[in-house]
């Protein structure tokens, strides 16, 4: 008998939303009202919040009614200091987001070609501002295949021209200007990786390197056992849920060979976890489960109280 503890009762809130929304507005505002950068910060992590409510609803990635994937995207958001400012990361994160959502209107469908084109012009858009965004174009041609099914030679030349777009307007914009070396510069920062060593890791401080260990740790356990409990989910369900989790994988492993895209690639870890955490807590009901939520309610506060206090002791 399944029974209602305190993450269930949390899950299934109406409440819950709204008060991470509020806390999570309440953590990004306390470091200035006025600055415009966090204004525009707390704005663009407001759509990527909203998009994900669509995710959720046209997908059903939670077999229950439940705002947890939006509300802990929000409570990490909340907790990760570093990201509040309006910075290109935000950006890229919101039309990732975007690339996933209109991807996943593609499942099996055997006219693809409008949603496929719209994935990988927001994934192309995207990579304007993070080039190594384009490590992934393989990857989601992969996924079309494996776990959408959605890929022909319609859909794959639709998946040409989205990402040929942006770069088609961002190639005539560097021409007008007479530098056009920016355009293929652009490119050039595909070929440069930051070399292996344990040097790279070293100037990261204690509180970045609590939010990864906090988001990986947890999206670990949430990872197993979504993946062990697959078979309850819609095949649909279960095949979004797989290109979530190998999108994670993915992410995690560019952190940990070149942080020196640390801002980026957290803020994208951030958002493939929160449907994996959400997953995890809205579908057990368990000791483990209960425990295992409290306690990471309770490391976010931990890690947002001690960043606050670090902040206000400056000043």
């Amino acid at each position: 008998m399944r029974k209602n503890r305190f993450q269930n009762k949390v899950a299934t809130s109406s409440a819950t939303q709204p008060v991470a929304a509020l806390i999570s507005t309440l953590l990004w505002f306390s470091e200035g009202i006025h600055n415009y950068d966090l204004l525009w910060g707390w704005i663009i992590c407001g759509l990527t919040t909203y998009v994900w409510v669509e995710t959720n609803n046209a997908n059903a990635l939670i077999r229950i009614r439940s705002r947890m994937t939006s509300s802990i995207y929000l409570l990490l958001m909340g907790a990760a200091f570093g990201l509040h400012r309006f910075q290109e990361s935000s950006l890229v994160v919101c039309l990732t987001l975007s690339s996933y959502y209109l991807l996943f209107k593609s499942y099996q469908q055997i006219n693809a070609v409008v949603p496929i084109f719209h994935a990988y012009l927001c994934l192309s858009i995207g990579s304007v501002f993070f080039p190594q965004l384009l490590y992934f174009v393989p990857f989601y041609l992969w996924y079309t295949i494996v776990y959408l099914r959605s890929l022909t030679w319609r859909t794959f030349w639709a998946a040409v021209i989205g990402l040929a777009v942006p770069y088609w307007f961002l190639a005539g914009y560097f021409f007008y200007l007479n530098g056009f070396d920016k355009f293929t510069d652009h490119f050039l920062k595909l070929t440069l990786f930051q070399p292996i060593s344990i040097n790279n890791y070293l100037h990261f401080d204690f509180l970045q390197v609590s939010m990864v260990v906090i988001v990986a740790l947890f999206t670990i356990i949430a990872a197993l056992h979504c993946i062990r409990t697959s078979f309850n989910d819609k095949i649909r369900t279960r095949m979004l849920l797989y290109l979530i989790l190998t999108q994670e994988f993915l992410i995690a492993l560019f952190l940990g060979f070149q942080p020196i895209h640390f801002d980026v690639l957290l803020g994208l870890l951030i958002m493939n976890s929160a449907p994996i955490l959400a997953h995890y807590f809205a579908l057990t009901s368990s000791r483990f489960s209960n425990s295992l939520f409290i306690l990471f309610l309770v490391a976010l506060a931990a890690l947002t109280c001690l960043t606050l206090w670090m902040q206000w002791s400056i000043f």
